[in-house]
């Protein structure tokens, strides 16, 4: 395949042939380009979320990153990690692919069928090029997609109507900043529209987002409203083009287009599926590495039938651009050789930029000193310089001439660029200097100049100026340097300077890798950097000791490559380290860090597929075989837990069930080789686990804990949990909200009189929010509207109470639980006599749960029997709590359990980890473990009642950071 760069100037000429009767396409929002992306032939291996096999480097997406393209919510919209995205695209003979990434910190998919779009959604029209019309069910197809597996067809050019399209299949998982779908369209249900090679498409991406209950936020590619097709939509090409076949290489190392690579850098690539040998080809033209074959090598083939997937080139020139490709070689006696993509990368600069702290004249006009040529003012995203005076230096012409600049400390200079004066007057004027003398200093008293000075181009005086004059520098040492102008273009005294850049010659070691700071790193990792230029040894100080390795005591090796592997890492530790350059002087380096990943995996449940064979349940053995309460794993694919993850992408779901004997539920899993939890530190067996609130739980002492769902208690009906009591005649309840959970600002959770325990009954209510305050709320009649009165910025921990008299109903709050204010008025509802009673919680967002946290809790008048917690208007899955506990077999069949030190641990909501000490599991020989179980209950002394479900994601041994 050729380079994505050449594919679009086929797509250009594929433009003007299919569109020549259609409308152009739209064009970017910000940059003025035409919308167009070429669709490649391509099936993906499945539909599963994981766009691991697209290839993605090799495909040009869609993209919608900018504030440009906000069509509504412009004012909420905080940025691309907020609401962003890149839509790729593949089809094959039968159907259209697209491969979606959405940042979104937060996603919402409370809506459901033809209402997904009013929430986090994903929408993408498809359209003949000339279709001009507005909001019409007959102008375009029309599809929706979420991180829920929704989906929807809204409009259809075929007046199919409305539906949940089955032709259309969607495959969702959650990132650490949003989410992925990956969609298959069968076209041919797209009658009006034909795909066949060469065929422009109209295309147009969109993406929904919400923070709350209703969308926000639209972006879509072309900035106007999603069905608005008045200047066209953006097209996609349907090329004739392959994407990545099996039998091709990809995953290139370096990336594709990469720059700064180093000059020593080993060249690698995944192999095709079938390669049995490759031929790699290298060289600094496109056109000889894209066209040279075994046969017409062109000099570029440097390595025909290798069977390994690296090659080390000689040694790079420094800041060239090469490209490489490599050929899948198949095995006698096919031997058929595939071609492969080419790649390019562009090796690292001699010499890199280095900024001036300073800048200061001879002299310089009004708002046009000599700052302006180092502040980059001037200069456009491609580094062009524009016409602008007030970005450029101009001297008021007092001789002699000269701007010199400071380095924050001193650098070894490679060379000078400079932009020469560029204003409007410039070719007829000529401000621009011409002869200059450069010095240098290393103290801003002793100077040198440099030799071999060329003479300073010209600025031509219009925008779009490219830097004309490089000075080579070669390399002095420099704290300061002086431009003395003797000369002008235009023989005037005046004369200026637009920009000015260095570049500095690394002599310290650079680059780190564990880069600076990071975490996570495998105890097993190997130190490399960027060597100093001139450098014949690195010495390497390595420690724990921060203060050692910076002043230079710490234990150092001397190596003449420019990596090291330091043995003995431990898990869950932070390390120090710097190299100092040895050569003709000895330059010491920066101190750097990084800290070791804290545990090995275990088990992160990432390896589990849905075929057989290789599902969840068959490696993790439940209650269909050892006859406990558990279940692990869903009764339809996808097997494994693909929204609720800790880490990756999957986590393992346990319903445990200890209504019936035996009372308690495990899983089990066998390892297929023994596992060592010993050495690198390791003293800790780490397993992440999330459950489900309890509905309702009894801490005693008058304080309860409630969770709920629910879309609201409001308007005609409502959806919440209701724990109650039955209330004879006059009473009232007084309670303390110490917390509610912020699932919405208006979230709510309090005291209620209801008549009945149906949706619409009739009811009164004071709850405390996470963000609307404190409000008192009714409904008058069965069914009928809600009403409130409300007083803002109020929150938890704060004490709320209701009273009945009668048919009167008082709502009343307090800060302090003893100075009460009356919130509102009274409000009359007619009751009958036996009502109920008690506390009442929503989470405001029917996808969401709340919990609640209420003390104090009292109440007066007659009112009796056992709490009862009901969800009413809607279902609300909850955990009964339960005992949670861990055991560990070795292979000679000694085992030890473990119990979370919560009893009540599967009623924890949120993703929480429990770090078990291997110094408890005695007994076990920790360096031959062959079997874990998980279970919940109490296998000891087993009771009945306890269920619910549970997710086990990321376990591991290890050692904390401490």
């Amino acid at each position: 395949m050729v380079a994505n760069k050449y594919l679009l100037v086929g797509i250009v000429t594929l433009l003007g042939a299919s569109l020549a009767l259609g409308a152009p396409p739209a064009v970017h929002p910000v940059t003025g380009q035409p919308l167009v992306v070429p669709c490649l032939r391509g099936t993906p291996e499945a539909i599963d979320g994981d766009l691991g096999d697209w290839n993605l480097d090799a495909m040009t997406p869609a993209v919608l990153d900018v504030a440009g393209q906000m069509y509504t919510g412009q004012a909420s919209w905080t940025g691309a990690p907020d609401c962003s995205g890149k839509f790729y695209l593949l089809w094959d003979d039968t159907k259209i692919y697209l491969g979606v990434e959405v940042k979104d910190d937060r996603i919402s998919t409370t809506k459901t069928g033809a209402d997904i779009w009013n929430a986090d959604c994903i929408e993408v029209f498809f359209a003949t090029t000339d279709a001009v019309a507005t909001h019409t069910a007959t102008s375009h197809y029309q599809y929706g997609f979420n991180a829920n597996n929704q989906r929807w067809n809204w409009c259809n050019m075929d007046n199919l109507g409305a539906r949940d399209p089955a032709y259309l299949q969607v495959a969702s998982t959650r990132t650490p900043d949003g989410y992925v779908c990956e969609v298959a369209i069968e076209y041919g249900q797209m009658r009006s529209l034909k795909f066949e090679p060469g065929n422009a498409i109209g295309f147009h991406p969109v993406i929904d987002d919400t923070e709350a209950t209703d969308r926000e936020i639209q972006m879509t590619w072309t900035s106007r409203e999603a069905h608005d097709q008045t200047q066209g939509f953006g097209h996609i090409i349907l090329s004739a083009e392959p994407a990545i076949a099996k039998a091709l290489s990809r995953g290139p190392n370096p990336a594709n287009e990469a720059v700064d690579v180093p000059v020593d850098t080993l060249l690698s690539w995944v192999a095709g599926a079938f390669a049995a040998s490759h031929d790699v080809y290298l060289g600094t033209v496109f056109a000889d590495v894209n066209t040279a074959t075994r046969s017409d090598p062109r000099g570029v083939l440097v390595s025909k039938g290798q069977t390994t997937t690296q090659f080390q080139p000689a040694a790079l020139d420094y800041g060239k651009t090469y490209y490489w490709r490599v050929d899948e070689v198949n095995a006698p006696p096919d031997s058929t050789v595939h071609k492969g993509q080419v790649w390019s990368f562009t090796a690292e600069p001699y010499g890199y930029p280095v900024k001036p702290a300073t800048a200061t004249a001879s002299s310089a006009q009004m708002n046009m000193g000599p700052g302006k040529t180092i502040d980059g003012s001037g200069l456009d995203k491609n580094g062009r310089h524009g016409t602008d005076g007030t970005t450029m230096w101009l001297s008021t012409g007092a001789q002699p001439n000269w701007i010199q600049y400071e380095f924050a400390k001193v650098h070894k200079l490679h060379d000078l660029k400079v932009w020469n004066s560029n204003g409007p007057v410039e070719s007829f004027i000529g401000f621009s200097a011409k002869k200059v003398t450069v010095e240098y200093s290393t103290d801003g008293t002793a100077w040198k100049a440099v030799e071999n000075v060329p003479e300073f181009a010209r600025g031509p005086g219009t925008p779009g100026y490219a830097a004309n004059t490089t000075v080579l520098l070669g390399g002095v040492d420099a704290k300061f340097v002086k431009l003395t102008i003797t000369a002008t273009w235009g023989g005037l005294n005046v004369t200026g300077l637009a920009e000015v850049q260095f570049s500095a010659v690394p002599v310290q070691a650079f680059g780190p890798q564990p880069a600076n700071g990071a975490t996570g790193v495998s105890v097993g990792a190997g130190l490399n950097w960027r060597s100093g230029r001139g450098a014949t040894s690195h010495k390497v100080f390595f420690g724990t000791d921060q203060a050692a390795v910076a002043g230079g005591t710490a234990t150092a090796q001397t190596v003449t490559a420019h990596s090291l592997t330091p043995s003995g890492l431990n898990f869950g530790t932070t390390y120090y380290w710097k190299v100092d350059e040895v050569g003709a002087a000895t330059y010491p380096g920066d101190l750097w860090s990084f800290s070791t990943v804290e545990y090995a995996a275990v088990e992160d449940f990432e390896s589990y597929t849905d075929d057989e064979g290789n599902r969840i349940y068959e490696a993790w053995v439940d209650g269909w075989t050892n006859a406990t309460g558990a279940v692990v794993g869903y009764l339809q694919a996808p097997f494994a837990e693909r929204v609720i993850v800790h880490g990756g992408k999957q986590a393992m779901p346990f319903e445990y069930n200890n209504v019936k004997t035996p009372y308690y539920s495990e899983a089990e899993h066998t390892f297929a080789a023994t596992q060592n939890w010993t050495g690198s530190g390791a003293d800790t067996l780490s397993l992440w686990f999330r459950g489900r609130a309890a509905g309702f739980a009894d801490k005693g002492n008058n304080a309860y804990t409630v969770s709920a769902g629910g879309t609201d208690i409001w308007n005609n009906g409502d959806q919440f949990r209701f724990v109650y009591k039955s209330l004879n005649g006059n009473g009232s309840m007084t309670m303390r909200v110490d917390s509610i959970g912020n699932t919405n600002v208006w979230a709510k959770a309090g005291p209620m009189i209801r008549e009945t325990l149906d949706t619409g009954a009739k009811n009164a209510f004071i709850g405390v929010t996470p963000g609307s305050g404190v409000s008192f709320q009714w409904r008058a009649v069965t069914s009928g509207a809600s009403a409130n009165s409300q007083t803002a910025a109020l929150v938890a921990p704060y004490w709320v109470r209701l009273t009945r008299t009668g048919n009167a109903f008082k709502a009343e709050r307090s800060a302090d639980g003893k100075a009460w204010t009356q919130q509102g008025t009274d409000q009359s509802i007619q009751m009958g006599t036996s009502v109920f009673i008690g506390i009442a919680v929503t989470s405001h967002d029917a996808a969401l749960v709340t919990t609640a946290e209420v003390s104090n809790v009292s109440t007066s008048g007659t009112i009796t029997g056992a709490w009862q917690s009901l969800p009413i208007g809607a279902a609300m899955a909850s955990n009964d709590p339960a005992p949670l506990y861990v055991t560990v077999e070795d292979k000679a069949g000694k085992k030890k359990t473990v119990v979370h030190p919560n009893a009540g641990a599967t009623a924890t909501a949120v993703w929480t980890e429990w770090r078990v000490p291997l110094s408890s599991l005695t007994g076990v020989n920790l360096a031959a473990v062959k079997k874990i179980t998980l279970g919940a209950g109490d296998a000891a002394s087993p009771k009945p009642g306890a269920a619910g479900m549970l997710y086990i994601d990321d376990i591991g041994y290890g050692h904390p950071v401490k």
